[in-house]
Formats: C-alpha cells, structure tokens, sequence
C-alpha cells in the first residue's frame, strides 16, 4: 500500500513538473505569434521618445538582469533560491548538517532541561542535484541520509540509513528588472517521499530533521510542499525571502500508547525564511550571509481530518534560528559556505544548534563556463 501510495504522489509530481515546464517555454522564449512576450510599451513625456517595457521573464528581462551587478558566489546556506539554472546547467551541492540537542521549548516558550536519561544528536547529509530545463524552470532532486544517536526513557535508538527523498519543479514567472522595485520571484513544488520509512531507517516516529532541511519535514511522512521564493539585488546586498506551506499526507504510522499502526495525520508546516547577504569581493564570491529561518507547525491540516499526530513534543509548534554564513569560490566551478544555524526561541520543540556546510560543483551549458543566475 505504501509503495502504490508513494507511486500516485510521483505520478502527479512528475504532471505537475510537466505543466510548469509547459508554462516556462512559453514565458521564456517567443509567443505564439513568433514577437516577444512583452508588456506594452513605455511612453517618456520629456524625451517623447518610446521604448519597450521588458518582459516578466523573457529574454529581453534576462539580458538586462544578467548585465546588473551579481557576482557568482554560493548563496545562503538555508534559503532556497529563486534564480533558475539556465538551460543545460548542471550542478551538484551536498549539505551536511549537525544537529545537537540541548534542551527544550515548553508551551509558554520557556526553556527547561531535557528529561533525564534522554539525548539525540543527528547527522544529515543530503545533495541538492538540479538541472536548468529553461530559461526560467529547473528541476532538483535532494537524497539524503541520516544518522542518529537518540535515547528516551533508557531505550536507545541509534542507527544510520536512508533519509527521505523530495524533488522539485521551480518555475521563475518574474525576472528582477534593473529600474524595478520588485525582486526576482519563483513558485516551486516540492514532494518528499517517506523512504526513510520504506527502508526501514532508525529516526524518531514523525520527528524533525535538522530545521536546516529543504524543506523540512516529518520523518517517514509524504508531504507535498509549494512555496514562493523570492530573490532582491541591491548593491552589495542581497536579500532573500522564501515561504513553504506543507501538508503532511494521512498516512499509517505510530502513535504512542495507541496499539497497531493507526492512520496518522499531522499538523500542517509553515516554514519561513530570510536572509541577508554581502559580498565583500566580487571575484572571489567571498561573502558573509545572516540568516533567518523559523517553522510552525500547525494545530490543523488543509485536508479537514483531525490531527493525532504531534512531531517530537505534544502539540502545535514553534522553533525559530539565526545563523550566520560565510561563502567563497574556491574555484570557477566550486564553491564553499558554511555556517552555524543558533537557536533564537521556540514552545513545544527540542532546541538544538545545527552546524552546517556544503559544497557547489557547478557545470556550465554543454561543457562552457558557468552562467550567474
């Protein structure tokens, strides 16, 4: 039932992925009637002369983006970007995270000790692989594995295995203009499949990841994520600001003190993200990012079931962070960052820190240098 299950969700995954394909060939590239996908033209009253407006993401957009001030680098660590690889661009970007639990969040936002006996530290190490398939989509896939060395109430659970799988399909619809007040923006939509639970991986019933993952969400739990990404250049800032909407699919599971494996639906996850980067030198991408990550999880689900599942602590959630990035080049196609993601606050999650890094391996279109988004 599992694997049928999973087989639908990759099924209307992969028609989704086709669509926004569909959609970004024709934004991207020439309409219909073979002119350019442009919005009517601009009229100056003091010069009297006429020039057209660019396009939301067709060529003419791209070009005069790609003429503006954005230095190759590695970009935040934990906020998903939403510039695309161009067509035939191809990179690989392994994170690794740590996540070390100290204590915990209780319903009032207070912090108290962890219960005795109790510890967990997580190792996650996951690949971010994606290809441009035009000029405004791309298409990621994100294995993972984890580690884990856990123990509650004198019972370890310790163990090493697959993590689970998400892919997405981004589409940007809008191209940050050089004389325009809007960012560059992209919908995205990601789907995990629980294969941490189809193999049998040793993690916490419906706990949480590192708050690092991209997205985050319920271990052993197919989700469906859509999210908006968005991405502004202001010289020598950029500003990131990404929100994902998760809904956990119903899915049979555990539930302590209930016996069998009862069909388990989870709250819903939001997940927010901002962030802030410098660049300090535009040749060598060398650059420092503060980041801000936060995720809720919430006391209902879209599809309208009661929630009977409640992550790692009882009840809705809160965990928010800060971390601070730095990022080089360490050569034309790789690319380092790496930071410490900090605990800011939280009710009814564990709180942890979570060291991370990762590396770009970056492959230009048919062999040649690699494009700045």
């Amino acid at each position: 039932m599992r694997i049928v299950t999973g087989k639908l969700f990759l099924k209307s995954f992969l028609l989704v992925m086709l669509l926004l394909a569909e959609v970004g060939v024709g934004h991207a590239g020439e309409t219909g009637s073979g002119k350019k996908n442009v919005s009517k033209s601009l009229h100056d009253p003091v010069t009297q002369s006429t020039e057209p407006a660019l396009s939301w993401n067709g060529p003419d957009a791209l070009a005069a983006y790609r003429k503006m001030w954005n230095p190759l680098s590695a970009g935040p660590e934990l906020i998903p970007m939403a510039d695309t690889a161009p067509p035939g661009e191809f990179y690989i970007r392994p994170f690794f995270y740590g996540r070390f639990v100290q204590a915990q969040y209780n319903g009032a936002g207070g912090i108290q000790s962890l219960p005795s006996g109790f510890y967990r530290t997580q190792l996650l190490s996951l690949a971010e692989v994606g290809v441009g398939l035009t000029d405004n989509t791309q298409f990621t896939i994100f294995p993972s594995m984890i580690s884990t060395w856990s123990s509650f109430g004198n019972v370890a659970r310790d163990g090493n295995g697959l993590s689970d799988l998400t892919m997405e399909i981004k589409y940007r619809f809008w191209v940050q203009h050089p004389d325009s007040a809007l960012p560059s923006m992209a919908f995205a939509m990601h789907l995990t499949l629980p294969t941490s639970q189809w193999a049998g991986t040793p993690v916490i019933p419906g706990g949480m990841p590192p708050l690092a993952r991209i997205p985050s969400t319920h271990f052993g739990v197919p989700g469906i994520t859509p999210a908006l990404l968005m991405r502004k250049i202001e010289k020598p800032f950029r500003l990131y600001a990404d929100f994902f909407y998760t809904f956990d699919i119903p899915n049979h599971g555990t539930i302590p003190g209930v016996q069998g494996s009862p069909l388990v639906q989870y709250g819903d996850l939001l997940q927010y993200r901002f962030g802030v980067e410098n660049i300090v030198n535009d040749r060598h991408g060398l650059g420092y990012i503060l980041e801000f990550v936060g995720m809720s999880g919430l006391p209902f689900s879209v599809d309208g079931l009661p929630v009977n599942g409640h992550g790692t602590l009882a009840g809705p959630f809160n965990v928010w962070g800060l971390q601070p990035t730095v990022e080089a080049n360490l050569t034309r196609n790789l690319i380092f960052s790496a930071g410490v993601l900090l605990p800011v606050a939280g009710t009814n999650e564990y709180q942890s820190i979570a060291p991370n890094f990762s590396i770009y391996w970056y492959w230009g279109p048919h062999g040649g240098d690699v494009v700045a988004r």
